[in-house]
């Protein structure tokens, strides 16, 4: 199954990350954010023109280039509460 990179993921939603990048370190680095496979997490903004991707993870906000957003892969567990 194919997953959804997290640029292209809607906005205020909960997402679980399915595969984050292996290649460079990343996984480390991820680790490191909290951002592991199987973590929920939410994705607040996506800002305009390339801008950064704004995800909230155990009530951090972490604010991540686009290039990098793009390693993550989710899936969309829940829309927000009307």
């Amino acid at each position: 199954m194919r997953y959804t990179e997290l640029t292209k993921a809607p906005c205020n939603q909960m997402l679980e990350v399915m595969t984050v990048s292996s290649d460079a370190g990343w996984e480390k680095r991820f680790e490191s954010m909290g951002i592991r496979k199987g973590r929920h997490i939410r994705k607040i903004a996506s800002q305009p023109f390339g801008g950064p991707v704004v995800i909230e993870v155990n009530g951090s906000k972490i604010s991540l280039g686009r290039n990098i957003a793009a390693k993550i892969e989710v899936e969309v567990l829940a829309s927000p509460s009307a």
